[in-house]
């Protein structure tokens, strides 16, 4: 099955697809195509990759089962290409597991990480992205963090060009801190 059937998705949404997890057991890339040199989504210049990926799906309360699915990965969803040992969501009939797309609204999430939690955060990201003051504030917050940073390597910086700053110890003379 084609896991970017769009139509496929909507009628999985539409008429009580199920959601589960799902380890990717195996992803390979098919093919991949790119053109002209514009960068807008879609368009020429956008980049694609056709991506063949087998997958144990974990549905809660049935037994797991396989499924291999023919995804595609562009620059209009970001370049969150799942690979072996990841956790993907997926949408599936119950009554036909061969009925199956990666949810490309989720992200994957790697080995290792509480697949949860890391959806949890995401939901958190997405939903203060869709929040313009959210979003704006996040972006303050970040330019402070990334301001402070800076300042603090520029005057560890400066502290050790000038001797007159540090002591022979390497402390600095007035507060006694040690770089």
């Amino acid at each position: 099955m084609l896991g970017h059937n769009e139509r496929l998705a909507r009628k999985l949404n539409e008429q009580g697809g199920r959601r589960a997890w799902a380890a990717v057991l195996d992803s390979k890339q098919e093919w991949a195509s790119s053109g002209g040199s514009n960068v807008a989504a879609g368009q020429a210049g956008s980049f694609t990759i056709h991506q063949r990926l087998r997958l144990r799906v974990e549905p809660d309360g049935e037994p797991p089962f396989e499924a291999t699915v023919k995804q595609v990965f562009n620059d209009a969803r970001g370049w969150h290409i799942p690979h072996e040992g990841d956790s993907v969501t997926v949408i599936y009939d119950p009554d036909d597991h061969s009925k199956l797309v990666i949810d490309l609204d989720a992200m994957p999430v790697a080995s290792g990480f509480d697949r949860d939690a890391a959806a949890a955060r995401h939901e958190r990201v997405m939903a203060r992205m869709q929040d313009p003051a959210a979003w704006r504030q996040q972006v303050a917050d970040m330019q402070a963090s990334a301001a402070g940073q800076v300042r603090t390597a520029a005057a560890a910086a400066v502290m050790r060009a000038d001797p007159e700053v540090l002591a022979p110890s390497g402390r600095l003379r007035s507060h006694g801190w040690r770089l």
